[in-house]
């Protein structure tokens, strides 16, 4: 896995808490294993969460098999001319990507890229959302280097995605304020890999 994993229904919440309704692209630039943007492709292709895997509640002794199943019953895909970005500086989390998009059958309609945060450039098309899971000092480092990090994500998005929604995800309030973004905090806050960490959007 990569550094720091978000799981899927986090990633699928967030994207809800950020108003994403499917009709628009997403890009993220600090993609790791590309969990937002595919998130972001399934949603809009209207596939249904946990299709691939199993629950508890199915070994409980009422459970209805044939109510689940016809629940579970796959909807035809919706059409969408949308494409969804991600981009990492690290070459393994953009093939861990490129493989998890294969795996989830959203290939086509996402695109994975190595690059840097200081020469992202916004994707062909109207304007979309901008979500990103960016290190914070207390899961892999110490904060002090990180605010330059996000003082560069706020002066990129700032001079190159004008019309772009930005939700952010962090455990700190001095991060997130160094964007000079705007962003404002989404309560409640939620326990991530034993931290608090919420949404800041803008």
């Amino acid at each position: 896995m990569a550094k720091a994993p978000m799981r899927e229904t986090m990633a699928a919440m967030f994207l809800r808490q950020c108003g994403y309704d499917g009709t628009q692209t997403v890009l993220d630039p600090m993609c790791g294993s590309g969990t937002f943007v595919i998130e972001a492709a399934e949603i809009a292709l209207g596939l249904l969460p946990g299709r691939a895997r199993s629950f508890a509640f199915e070994h409980l002794p009422g459970f209805d098999r044939a109510a689940w199943d016809a629940m579970r019953e796959p909807a035809p895909l919706r059409d969408t001319s949308l494409r969804f970005h991600g981009s990492d500086r690290d070459p393994g989390a953009i093939r861990m990507a490129r493989e998890n998009a294969e795996r989830s059958g959203v290939s086509d309609v996402v695109q994975f890229e190595q690059q840097g945060i200081e020469t992202l450039s916004p994707p062909e098309g109207p304007p979309g959302l901008i979500m990103i899971n960016p290190p914070y000092g207390s899961r892999i480092g110490n904060k002090a280097p990180l605010l330059g990090l996000y003082r560069t994500m706020g002066n990129v998005i700032r001079a190159k995605f004008a019309g772009w929604r930005v939700g952010i995800v962090t455990t700190d309030k001095e991060l997130a304020k160094a964007t000079g973004l705007g962003l404002e905090l989404v309560e409640p806050t939620v326990l991530h890999g034993g931290l608090r960490v919420g949404l800041w959007r803008a």
